[in-house]
């Protein structure tokens, strides 16, 4: 039986989100709510190795996060990224 985390997505800013929201939705089958001008990504899914890595393998993920829930209910976004978010990416 798979248990439900909310998982918390950090992207580099300039990352299109729409791609980002649509890749989460293909890979979980949760749409996520999105945060912070489109750099924080946040659903309440059943959590596996393999999405986990599906969701962590691109340059411009800076982080992945989250909390064990154990159901579907969540509060929302409660993470802060590690990074320092004014930090300026260099192109």
């Amino acid at each position: 039986m798979l248990t439900f985390y909310m998982v918390e997505v950090f992207t580099k800013p300039g990352t299109n989100s729409e791609w980002c929201k649509d890749h989460i939705w293909n890979t979980t089958g949760f749409v996520p709510a999105i945060y912070d001008e489109g750099t924080h990504y946040v659903t309440n899914m059943r959590l596996t190795l393999e999405i986990l890595k599906t969701l962590d393998n691109f340059d411009f993920v800076t982080e992945v996060t989250g909390d064990y829930t154990g159901t579907l209910t969540a509060l929302g976004a409660s993470h802060e990224p590690k990074v320092n978010r004014h930090w300026t990416y260099p192109n």
